[in-house]
């Protein structure tokens, strides 16, 4: 019997750790904001004379994992050449790295990974140039035209230009943190907040108990 109940304690204590462990350690990959339109396809190459460096001034609320940048190939995917990411706070840069322009899709999302551990939580540049294997080829980097994305502007060498780039910040983050951050969209008055945070522990309890009526009813179907 004795060994029985230690091995009751010991489940339910796992089952407790492996609850703080999700919800507090856990870092999982989070979209930091969903809405993007493609209506306007900046050049990245003119021709065979000029290269544009294209710049968005963006936030990440965690350290960053993935930038996901909309660019067009006009159906001709590059034989080669390289697109090389920067990510600069003002001057500095944190972060540079060349990706393969033959992986280019017509009309998608590039993904650009991106090490965590070296763009922490905080407002950013990025930058984006093409560097040609051959100068008759075309890319172009998806803009919108309104400036819908609310936390940053485009820059085309360095000028202010219309709208947005169409991309997507991807960064690290707890479920607990999260669970924070959609809190901040909740009124306050009327204890609005605090019932959420009320009923997400009362529901946190209820699958503890849970699992203990289990742990309860097996004793039972053993006896």
């Amino acid at each position: 019997m004795k060994l029985e109940k230690v091995l009751k304690i010991v489940l339910f204590a796992l089952f407790i750790l492996v609850q703080v462990y999700l919800l507090f350690v856990k870092d999982f990959q989070v979209l930091d904001y969903p809405r993007y339109v493609n209506e306007f396809p900046q050049p990245l190459l003119d021709g065979e004379e000029k290269l544009y460096k294209v710049s968005q001034t963006f936030r990440t609320p965690g350290p960053l994992t993935r930038i996901d940048i909309m660019l067009g190939n006009y159906k001709v995917k590059p034989g080669g050449g390289m697109l090389q990411l920067g990510i600069f706070e003002r001057e500095r840069c944190l972060f540079l790295k060349q990706y393969p322009a033959d992986a280019v899709e017509d009309n998608q999302f590039y993904k650009f990974a991106v090490e965590s551990q070296k763009i922490a939580a905080g407002n950013y540049t990025l930058q984006l140039k093409y560097l040609p294997g051959d100068r008759t080829e075309r890319l172009a980097v998806w803009t919108d035209r309104v400036g819908m994305y609310p936390y940053g502007d485009f820059f085309v060498d360095g000028k202010r230009g219309e709208g947005d780039m169409t991309f997507r910040v991807y960064y690290l983050s707890t479920l607990w943190h999260q669970g924070g951050r959609l809190l901040e969209g909740v009124p306050s008055f009327w204890g609005g907040r605090s019932w959420l945070v009320a009923g997400f522990i009362l529901l946190i309890l209820a699958i503890n108990f849970l699992l203990y009526y289990i742990l309860i009813s097996l004793k039972r179907v053993t006896v």
